[in-house]
Protein backbone atom coordinates (compact mmCIF):
# COMPACT_ATOMS: atom_id res chain seq x y z
CA UNK A 1 0.00 0.00 0.00
CA UNK A 2 2.84 2.28 0.92
CA UNK A 3 4.51 1.38 -2.08
CA UNK A 4 1.37 2.19 -4.26
CA UNK A 5 0.59 6.00 -2.50
CA UNK A 6 4.11 6.80 -2.88
CA UNK A 7 4.24 5.60 -6.44
CA UNK A 8 1.04 8.05 -7.29
CA UNK A 9 2.22 10.73 -5.43
CA UNK A 10 5.23 10.56 -8.11
CA UNK A 11 3.30 10.66 -11.02
CA UNK A 12 1.19 13.65 -9.49
CA UNK A 13 3.65 15.52 -8.94
CA UNK A 14 5.01 14.86 -11.96
CA UNK A 15 1.85 16.06 -13.65
CA UNK A 16 2.07 19.44 -11.57
CA UNK A 17 5.73 19.88 -13.22
CA UNK A 18 4.08 19.03 -16.29
CA UNK A 19 1.55 21.15 -15.74
CA UNK A 20 4.00 24.34 -14.73
CA UNK A 21 5.18 23.85 -17.85
CA UNK A 22 2.26 24.36 -19.61
CA UNK A 23 1.29 27.42 -17.86
CA UNK A 24 5.02 29.02 -18.31
CA UNK A 25 5.22 27.77 -22.26
CA UNK A 26 1.67 29.62 -22.67
CA UNK A 27 3.02 32.68 -20.51
CA UNK A 28 6.10 33.36 -22.66
CA UNK A 29 4.23 32.95 -26.07
CA UNK A 30 1.94 35.58 -24.66
CA UNK A 31 4.75 37.74 -23.22
CA UNK A 32 6.82 37.39 -26.54
CA UNK A 33 3.82 37.75 -29.39
CA UNK A 34 5.75 38.05 -32.15
CA UNK A 35 7.83 35.04 -31.34
CA UNK A 36 5.18 32.47 -32.47
CA UNK A 37 5.15 33.57 -36.00
CA UNK A 38 8.71 33.52 -36.05
CA UNK A 39 9.24 30.05 -35.22
CA UNK A 40 6.67 27.33 -34.88
CA UNK A 41 6.69 25.76 -31.14
CA UNK A 42 4.66 23.71 -29.72
CA UNK A 43 4.23 22.09 -26.39
CA UNK A 44 6.12 18.78 -27.08
CA UNK A 45 8.80 20.82 -27.69
CA UNK A 46 9.50 21.89 -24.40
CA UNK A 47 9.87 18.19 -23.67
CA UNK A 48 12.95 17.55 -25.93
CA UNK A 49 16.64 19.02 -26.49
CA UNK A 50 16.25 21.71 -29.05
CA UNK A 51 18.92 25.12 -29.41
CA UNK A 52 15.97 26.91 -27.73
CA UNK A 53 14.14 25.56 -24.66
CA UNK A 54 14.81 23.53 -21.63
CA UNK A 55 14.55 20.17 -21.73
CA UNK A 56 11.21 19.45 -20.44
CA UNK A 57 11.00 16.33 -19.55
CA UNK A 58 14.80 16.31 -18.26
CA UNK A 59 13.09 19.04 -16.01
CA UNK A 60 10.46 16.68 -14.57
CA UNK A 61 12.57 13.89 -13.54
CA UNK A 62 15.17 15.74 -11.63
CA UNK A 63 12.11 17.51 -10.18
CA UNK A 64 10.37 14.80 -8.90
CA UNK A 65 14.09 13.63 -7.76
CA UNK A 66 14.20 16.04 -5.58
CA UNK A 67 10.99 15.62 -4.28
CA UNK A 68 12.03 11.76 -3.47
CA UNK A 69 15.27 12.95 -2.10
CA UNK A 70 13.60 15.68 0.50
CA UNK A 71 10.95 12.56 1.44
CA UNK A 72 7.89 14.30 -0.02
CA UNK A 73 7.47 10.48 -1.60
CA UNK A 74 6.96 9.20 1.89
CA UNK A 75 2.69 9.81 3.27
CA UNK A 76 4.23 9.82 6.63
CA UNK A 77 6.58 12.32 6.02
CA UNK A 78 3.90 15.00 5.50
CA UNK A 79 3.23 15.37 8.82
CA UNK A 80 2.60 19.49 8.73
CA UNK A 81 1.37 22.06 6.29
CA UNK A 82 5.02 24.20 7.20
CA UNK A 83 7.48 21.04 7.05
CA UNK A 84 5.87 20.65 3.01
CA UNK A 85 6.13 24.18 1.95
CA UNK A 86 9.33 24.07 3.03
CA UNK A 87 10.31 20.98 1.09
CA UNK A 88 8.88 22.18 -1.95
CA UNK A 89 10.71 25.60 -1.44
CA UNK A 90 14.15 23.76 -1.00
CA UNK A 91 13.01 21.55 -4.47
CA UNK A 92 12.59 25.18 -6.31
CA UNK A 93 16.47 25.76 -5.18
CA UNK A 94 17.52 22.12 -6.24
CA UNK A 95 16.37 22.25 -9.82
CA UNK A 96 17.23 25.73 -10.24
CA UNK A 97 21.22 24.99 -9.33
CA UNK A 98 21.05 21.73 -12.18
CA UNK A 99 19.58 24.15 -14.85
CA UNK A 100 22.24 26.94 -14.02
CA UNK A 101 24.53 24.58 -14.48
CA UNK A 102 23.36 22.78 -17.59
CA UNK A 103 23.13 25.93 -18.95
CA UNK A 104 26.75 26.69 -17.95
CA UNK A 105 28.32 23.52 -19.17
CA UNK A 106 26.33 23.11 -22.82
CA UNK A 107 27.18 26.44 -23.81
CA UNK A 108 25.24 26.01 -27.59
CA UNK A 109 22.08 26.17 -26.85
CA UNK A 110 20.10 29.27 -25.54
CA UNK A 111 17.90 28.19 -22.11
CA UNK A 112 15.52 31.56 -22.48
CA UNK A 113 15.33 33.04 -18.50
CA UNK A 114 11.67 34.05 -18.70
CA UNK A 115 10.62 30.73 -19.57
CA UNK A 116 12.51 29.30 -17.01
CA UNK A 117 11.35 31.40 -14.15
CA UNK A 118 7.65 31.06 -15.31
CA UNK A 119 9.04 27.39 -15.44
CA UNK A 120 10.14 27.24 -12.23
CA UNK A 121 7.51 29.58 -10.11
CA UNK A 122 4.23 27.74 -12.07
CA UNK A 123 5.53 24.32 -10.91
CA UNK A 124 6.52 25.83 -7.81
CA UNK A 125 2.90 26.69 -7.27
CA UNK A 126 0.93 24.05 -9.17
CA UNK A 127 2.98 22.00 -6.39
CA UNK A 128 2.12 23.60 -2.70
CA UNK A 129 -1.16 23.62 -3.85
CA UNK A 130 -1.68 20.08 -4.69
CA UNK A 131 0.01 18.93 -2.08
CA UNK A 132 -1.30 20.77 0.73
CA UNK A 133 -4.89 19.75 -0.53
CA UNK A 134 -3.86 16.27 -0.32
CA UNK A 135 -2.34 17.14 3.08
CA UNK A 136 -5.60 18.65 4.47
CA UNK A 137 -7.77 15.54 2.80
CA UNK A 138 -5.71 12.84 4.41
CA UNK A 139 -6.02 15.00 8.26
CA UNK A 140 -10.10 14.15 7.85
CA UNK A 141 -9.38 10.24 7.38
CA UNK A 142 -9.71 8.55 10.56
CA UNK A 143 -6.93 5.92 9.81
CA UNK A 144 -4.69 6.80 6.59
CA UNK A 145 -3.59 3.83 4.47
CA UNK A 146 0.00 3.43 5.26
CA UNK A 147 -0.53 4.21 9.41
CA UNK A 148 0.92 1.22 11.33
CA UNK A 149 -0.77 0.03 15.07
CA UNK A 150 1.51 1.31 17.57
CA UNK A 151 0.91 1.13 21.58
CA UNK A 152 2.09 3.04 24.22
CA UNK A 153 3.93 1.36 26.79
CA UNK A 154 3.12 3.70 29.83
CA UNK A 155 -0.26 5.03 31.16
CA UNK A 156 0.39 8.27 32.94
CA UNK A 157 1.04 11.52 32.42
CA UNK A 158 3.94 10.79 29.91
CA UNK A 159 2.00 8.44 28.24
CA UNK A 160 -0.95 10.79 27.68
CA UNK A 161 1.49 13.48 26.55
CA UNK A 162 3.25 10.84 23.99
CA UNK A 163 -0.60 10.18 22.94
CA UNK A 164 -0.92 14.25 22.13
CA UNK A 165 2.24 14.50 20.41
CA UNK A 166 1.55 11.45 17.74
CA UNK A 167 -2.13 12.94 17.44
CA UNK A 168 -0.29 16.59 16.58
CA UNK A 169 2.69 15.23 14.94
CA UNK A 170 2.31 11.67 13.76
CA UNK A 171 -1.08 10.40 12.40
CA UNK A 172 -0.04 9.35 8.78
CA UNK A 173 2.80 7.40 10.16
CA UNK A 174 0.92 5.22 13.41
CA UNK A 175 -2.36 4.90 14.51
CA UNK A 176 -2.70 4.32 18.44
CA UNK A 177 -4.08 1.46 19.09
CA UNK A 178 -3.97 1.92 23.29
CA UNK A 179 -1.62 2.01 26.21
CA UNK A 180 -0.35 -0.69 28.54
CA UNK A 181 0.24 -0.21 32.09
CA UNK A 182 3.55 -0.50 33.75
CA UNK A 183 4.27 -2.92 37.03
CA UNK A 184 4.17 0.65 38.76
CA UNK A 185 1.50 2.32 37.50
CA UNK A 186 -0.61 -1.30 38.06
CA UNK A 187 0.21 -0.31 41.50
CA UNK A 188 -0.70 3.53 41.61
CA UNK A 189 2.66 4.23 42.33
CA UNK A 190 3.32 8.15 42.02
CA UNK A 191 5.86 9.74 40.97
CA UNK A 192 7.41 11.20 37.77
CA UNK A 193 5.92 10.29 34.89
CA UNK A 194 3.76 7.46 37.28
CA UNK A 195 -0.19 6.74 36.38
CA UNK A 196 -2.34 7.57 39.50
CA UNK A 197 -5.51 6.53 39.97
CA UNK A 198 -7.38 5.99 36.88
CA UNK A 199 -9.81 9.49 36.28
CA UNK A 200 -6.73 11.38 37.73
CA UNK A 201 -6.47 14.54 35.64
CA UNK A 202 -3.40 14.07 33.25
CA UNK A 203 -3.43 10.52 33.11
CA UNK A 204 -5.08 7.97 30.41
CA UNK A 205 -8.49 7.22 30.75
CA UNK A 206 -9.59 3.30 31.46
CA UNK A 207 -10.87 3.00 28.22
CA UNK A 208 -7.98 3.73 26.43
CA UNK A 209 -6.04 1.46 28.37
CA UNK A 210 -5.57 -2.53 26.99
CA UNK A 211 -3.98 -4.37 29.57
CA UNK A 212 -0.69 -4.92 31.35
CA UNK A 213 2.82 -5.71 29.89
CA UNK A 214 1.65 -9.19 30.60
CA UNK A 215 -1.09 -8.92 27.90
CA UNK A 216 1.05 -7.65 25.52
CA UNK A 217 1.49 -11.02 23.18
CA UNK A 218 -1.68 -11.31 22.74
CA UNK A 219 -2.68 -7.56 22.11
CA UNK A 220 0.10 -7.52 19.16
CA UNK A 221 -1.65 -10.50 17.48
CA UNK A 222 -5.56 -9.10 18.50
CA UNK A 223 -4.07 -5.49 16.67
CA UNK A 224 -1.53 -6.13 14.47
CA UNK A 225 0.97 -3.58 16.41
CA UNK A 226 4.05 -2.76 14.37
CA UNK A 227 5.57 0.15 16.83
CA UNK A 228 5.85 0.00 20.68
CA UNK A 229 6.17 3.44 21.99
CA UNK A 230 7.96 3.87 25.50
CA UNK A 231 6.48 6.52 27.21
CA UNK A 232 6.89 5.73 31.11
CA UNK A 233 9.88 6.34 33.22
CA UNK A 234 8.97 4.05 35.67
CA UNK A 235 9.73 1.07 34.10
CA UNK A 236 11.44 -1.37 36.44
CA UNK A 237 14.93 -3.12 34.79
CA UNK A 238 12.85 -6.84 34.44
CA UNK A 239 9.98 -5.48 32.98
CA UNK A 240 12.56 -3.28 30.59
CA UNK A 241 13.98 -6.91 29.74
CA UNK A 242 10.85 -8.68 29.30
CA UNK A 243 9.33 -5.99 27.26
CA UNK A 244 13.10 -5.91 24.69
CA UNK A 245 12.75 -9.39 24.83
CA UNK A 246 9.16 -10.04 23.26
CA UNK A 247 9.69 -7.13 20.80
CA UNK A 248 12.25 -8.96 19.16
CA UNK A 249 10.47 -12.08 19.26
CA UNK A 250 7.87 -11.19 17.73
CA UNK A 251 9.59 -8.71 15.03
CA UNK A 252 8.31 -5.16 16.99
CA UNK A 253 10.03 -1.80 16.74
CA UNK A 254 10.56 -0.29 20.16
CA UNK A 255 10.79 3.72 20.24
CA UNK A 256 11.59 5.71 23.43
CA UNK A 257 10.77 9.32 23.69
CA UNK A 258 13.76 11.19 24.85
CA UNK A 259 13.22 13.20 28.06
CA UNK A 260 15.12 15.84 29.88
CA UNK A 261 13.43 16.88 33.65
CA UNK A 262 10.13 16.04 32.06
CA UNK A 263 10.03 17.93 28.57
CA UNK A 264 11.15 16.92 25.49
CA UNK A 265 14.98 17.17 25.05
CA UNK A 266 15.63 20.01 22.15
CA UNK A 267 16.90 18.04 19.30
CA UNK A 268 18.89 14.38 19.14
CA UNK A 269 21.50 13.15 16.78
CA UNK A 270 23.86 10.57 16.93
CA UNK A 271 27.63 10.48 17.84
CA UNK A 272 30.75 8.03 17.96
CA UNK A 273 32.61 7.20 20.84
CA UNK A 274 35.19 4.82 19.30
CA UNK A 275 33.07 1.91 18.54
CA UNK A 276 29.83 3.38 20.52
CA UNK A 277 26.72 4.78 19.17
CA UNK A 278 25.78 7.49 21.43
CA UNK A 279 22.26 10.15 21.70
CA UNK A 280 23.97 13.56 20.97
CA UNK A 281 21.62 16.00 22.60
CA UNK A 282 22.00 19.16 19.72
CA UNK A 283 21.54 22.31 21.41
CA UNK A 284 19.28 24.54 19.54
CA UNK A 285 21.28 27.00 17.18
CA UNK A 286 19.63 28.82 13.90
CA UNK A 287 21.33 29.55 10.79
CA UNK A 288 22.71 33.20 10.82
CA UNK A 289 21.73 33.25 7.49
CA UNK A 290 17.95 32.46 8.62
CA UNK A 291 18.06 34.87 11.77
CA UNK A 292 19.10 37.61 9.59
CA UNK A 293 16.55 37.54 7.06
CA UNK A 294 14.24 37.10 10.04
CA UNK A 295 15.00 40.35 11.19
CA UNK A 296 15.40 42.03 8.15
CA UNK A 297 11.55 40.76 7.59
CA UNK A 298 10.37 42.05 10.90
CA UNK A 299 12.41 45.86 10.03
CA UNK A 300 10.34 45.70 6.84
CA UNK A 301 7.02 44.42 8.01
CA UNK A 302 6.97 46.99 11.21
CA UNK A 303 8.13 50.15 9.50
CA UNK A 304 5.50 49.86 6.75
CA UNK A 305 2.84 48.22 9.36
CA UNK A 306 3.74 51.15 11.52
CA UNK A 307 3.25 53.86 9.19
CA UNK A 308 -0.47 52.70 8.22
CA UNK A 309 -1.43 52.69 11.43
CA UNK A 310 0.09 55.62 12.76
CA UNK A 311 -3.44 57.44 12.81
CA UNK A 312 -4.97 54.44 14.67
CA UNK A 313 -1.91 54.67 17.08
CA UNK A 314 -2.41 58.50 17.71
CA UNK A 315 -6.09 58.20 18.30
CA UNK A 316 -5.80 55.43 20.73
CA UNK A 317 -3.06 57.48 22.76
CA UNK A 318 -5.74 60.43 22.72
CA UNK A 319 -8.36 58.45 24.06
CA UNK A 320 -6.39 56.34 26.74
CA UNK A 321 -5.43 60.23 28.01
CA UNK A 322 -8.65 61.59 28.29
CA UNK A 323 -10.03 58.72 29.79
CA UNK A 324 -8.29 59.66 33.45
CA UNK A 325 -5.43 61.50 32.60
CA UNK A 326 -2.79 58.96 33.33
CA UNK A 327 0.36 57.71 31.47
CA UNK A 328 -0.48 56.35 27.91
CA UNK A 329 1.87 53.61 27.91
CA UNK A 330 2.61 50.82 30.61
CA UNK A 331 5.85 49.69 30.95
CA UNK A 332 7.08 46.21 32.06
CA UNK A 333 10.52 45.52 32.83
CA UNK A 334 10.30 41.34 30.62
CA UNK A 335 13.06 38.85 30.00
CA UNK A 336 14.48 38.53 26.81
CA UNK A 337 16.85 36.78 24.82
CA UNK A 338 19.52 35.55 27.08
CA UNK A 339 18.00 35.90 30.46
CA UNK A 340 18.68 40.30 29.54
CA UNK A 341 15.60 42.60 30.68
CA UNK A 342 14.07 45.21 28.41
CA UNK A 343 10.97 48.07 28.81
CA UNK A 344 8.03 46.47 26.96
CA UNK A 345 5.43 48.67 26.00
CA UNK A 346 1.93 48.19 25.85
CA UNK A 347 -0.98 50.42 25.61
CA UNK A 348 -2.02 50.80 29.43
CA UNK A 349 -5.62 49.08 29.38
CA UNK A 350 -5.62 49.04 33.80
CA UNK A 351 -6.17 51.43 36.16
CA UNK A 352 -2.59 54.02 37.13
CA UNK A 353 -2.10 51.96 40.03
CA UNK A 354 -2.83 48.08 38.68
CA UNK A 355 0.85 46.48 39.90
CA UNK A 356 -0.05 47.71 43.27
CA UNK A 357 -3.13 46.16 43.49
CA UNK A 358 -2.12 43.02 41.87
CA UNK A 359 -0.78 41.73 45.66
CA UNK A 360 -4.60 42.24 47.06
CA UNK A 361 -5.93 39.78 44.38
CA UNK A 362 -3.74 36.76 44.24
CA UNK A 363 -6.70 34.57 45.70
CA UNK A 364 -8.54 34.96 42.28
CA UNK A 365 -6.33 34.43 39.81
CA UNK A 366 -7.96 31.85 37.32
CA UNK A 367 -4.68 31.16 35.45
CA UNK A 368 -2.79 27.84 36.52
CA UNK A 369 1.35 27.80 36.91
CA UNK A 370 2.91 31.19 37.13
CA UNK A 371 0.72 33.25 35.02
CA UNK A 372 -2.17 35.98 36.71
CA UNK A 373 -5.17 36.38 34.49
CA UNK A 374 -8.57 36.82 35.40
CA UNK A 375 -11.77 37.68 32.94
CA UNK A 376 -13.46 40.24 35.67
CA UNK A 377 -10.40 42.20 36.58
CA UNK A 378 -11.65 45.32 38.32
CA UNK A 379 -8.09 47.31 37.37
CA UNK A 380 -9.38 47.23 33.56
CA UNK A 381 -10.75 50.40 32.44
CA UNK A 382 -13.67 50.25 30.36
CA UNK A 383 -11.65 51.20 27.15
CA UNK A 384 -9.10 48.97 28.25
CA UNK A 385 -11.00 46.22 27.88
CA UNK A 386 -11.88 47.08 23.85
CA UNK A 387 -8.25 47.45 23.20
CA UNK A 388 -7.75 43.82 25.10
CA UNK A 389 -9.34 42.15 23.57
CA UNK A 390 -8.81 42.57 20.19
CA UNK A 391 -5.23 43.03 21.13
CA UNK A 392 -4.47 46.53 20.54
CA UNK A 393 -2.60 47.01 23.56
CA UNK A 394 0.20 44.85 21.83
CA UNK A 395 0.62 47.72 19.26
CA UNK A 396 3.63 49.71 20.72
CA UNK A 397 5.24 46.47 21.11
CA UNK A 398 6.56 47.27 17.13
CA UNK A 399 9.17 50.24 19.41
CA UNK A 400 10.69 46.85 20.76
CA UNK A 401 10.77 45.30 17.43
CA UNK A 402 12.71 47.83 16.01
CA UNK A 403 15.26 48.47 19.42
CA UNK A 404 15.79 44.36 18.66
CA UNK A 405 14.25 43.27 22.33
CA UNK A 406 11.99 41.01 20.30
CA UNK A 407 10.91 39.70 17.16
CA UNK A 408 6.95 39.68 15.61
CA UNK A 409 6.77 35.76 16.23
CA UNK A 410 8.62 34.49 19.13
CA UNK A 411 7.75 32.89 22.69
CA UNK A 412 5.34 35.36 24.71
CA UNK A 413 8.19 37.61 27.28
CA UNK A 414 7.29 37.30 30.85
CA UNK A 415 7.46 39.93 33.69
CA UNK A 416 10.58 39.41 35.51
CA UNK A 417 8.63 39.00 39.42
CA UNK A 418 6.73 35.65 37.33
CA UNK A 419 9.73 33.82 36.91
CA UNK A 420 12.06 34.20 40.16
CA UNK A 421 13.12 31.17 41.64
CA UNK A 422 12.28 29.56 38.77
CA UNK A 423 15.82 27.58 39.18
CA UNK A 424 13.89 25.48 42.17
CA UNK A 425 11.41 23.52 39.51
CA UNK A 426 13.99 21.86 37.03
CA UNK A 427 11.10 21.59 34.43
CA UNK A 428 10.65 25.00 34.51
CA UNK A 429 13.95 25.58 34.77
CA UNK A 430 14.90 23.57 31.52
CA UNK A 431 11.65 25.60 29.99
CA UNK A 432 13.28 29.01 30.46
CA UNK A 433 16.52 27.86 29.41
CA UNK A 434 15.24 27.20 25.97
CA UNK A 435 13.49 30.37 25.69
CA UNK A 436 16.93 31.90 26.27
CA UNK A 437 17.93 31.12 22.82
CA UNK A 438 14.95 33.43 20.77
CA UNK A 439 13.86 36.52 21.10
CA UNK A 440 10.63 37.19 22.30
CA UNK A 441 7.62 37.70 19.87
CA UNK A 442 4.89 39.93 19.48
CA UNK A 443 2.57 36.43 18.47
CA UNK A 444 3.35 32.98 18.68
CA UNK A 445 1.93 29.47 18.62
CA UNK A 446 0.37 29.97 22.12
CA UNK A 447 -1.43 33.06 21.00
CA UNK A 448 -2.75 31.93 17.87
CA UNK A 449 -3.67 27.38 19.70
CA UNK A 450 -5.98 29.91 22.27
CA UNK A 451 -4.24 32.77 24.34
CA UNK A 452 -5.72 32.88 27.66
CA UNK A 453 -7.92 29.70 27.32
CA UNK A 454 -5.04 27.23 27.15
CA UNK A 455 -3.02 27.18 30.39
CA UNK A 456 0.34 27.55 31.44
CA UNK A 457 1.41 23.14 30.84
CA UNK A 458 0.15 24.11 26.95
CA UNK A 459 2.29 27.80 27.14
CA UNK A 460 5.54 26.07 28.07
CA UNK A 461 4.59 22.75 25.04
CA UNK A 462 3.70 25.24 22.96
CA UNK A 463 7.35 27.76 23.08
CA UNK A 464 9.09 24.74 23.12
CA UNK A 465 7.53 23.30 20.23
CA UNK A 466 8.09 26.81 18.30
CA UNK A 467 11.58 26.43 19.15
CA UNK A 468 12.35 22.89 18.46
CA UNK A 469 10.30 23.69 14.51
CA UNK A 470 11.44 27.48 13.83
CA UNK A 471 11.59 27.68 10.32
CA UNK A 472 10.62 30.92 8.28
CA UNK A 473 7.45 29.05 6.71
CA UNK A 474 6.71 28.06 10.49
CA UNK A 475 6.58 32.16 11.27
CA UNK A 476 4.64 33.13 7.94
CA UNK A 477 2.04 30.87 8.85
CA UNK A 478 1.85 31.79 12.71
CA UNK A 479 1.47 35.58 11.33
CA UNK A 480 -1.31 34.50 8.79
CA UNK A 481 -3.41 32.96 11.99
CA UNK A 482 -2.68 35.71 13.88
CA UNK A 483 -4.91 38.23 12.11
CA UNK A 484 -8.41 36.21 12.46
CA UNK A 485 -7.47 35.25 15.93
CA UNK A 486 -7.46 39.02 16.33
CA UNK A 487 -9.88 40.07 14.60
CA UNK A 488 -12.41 37.66 16.60
CA UNK A 489 -10.86 38.49 20.23
CA UNK A 490 -10.13 34.38 20.39
CA UNK A 491 -8.74 33.56 23.79
CA UNK A 492 -8.56 37.38 24.81
CA UNK A 493 -8.47 37.89 28.89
Amino acid sequence: MKARISLGLALLDALCVLAGLCVAWAFWLWMSPNLQSMLQIGILDLLRPNPWMPAGGVCILIWVGALNRLGLHDPAGMENSVHIASSLWRSVLYVTVVILVVNFLVGVRVYPKSLITAFLLSSWAILTVSRLLIFRLLLYLPAPPTALSAIVIGAGIDGQQMAERMARHARHACLLVGHVRTLAEQNHLHGPGAGGAPGDPGVVPPSAILGDLSDLPALVNRHDVRILLLAARNLERSEAMRLAVQADRMGIRVLQAPYSWGVVSPRLGFSRLGGLELIDLVGIRYPTLAEQFKRAFDLVAVIAGGLLILPLLLAIAAAIKLQDGGPVLYLSRRVGRGGRTFFFYKFRSMVVNADALRATLAQQNEADGRLFKMRQDPRITPFGHFIRKYSIDEFPQLLNVLRGDMNLVGPRPLPDGDLQNIDSDPEMAYWFEQRHKVNPGITGLWQVSGRSNLGFADMVRLDIQYIQDWNVWLDLQILLKTVPAVLKGRGAM
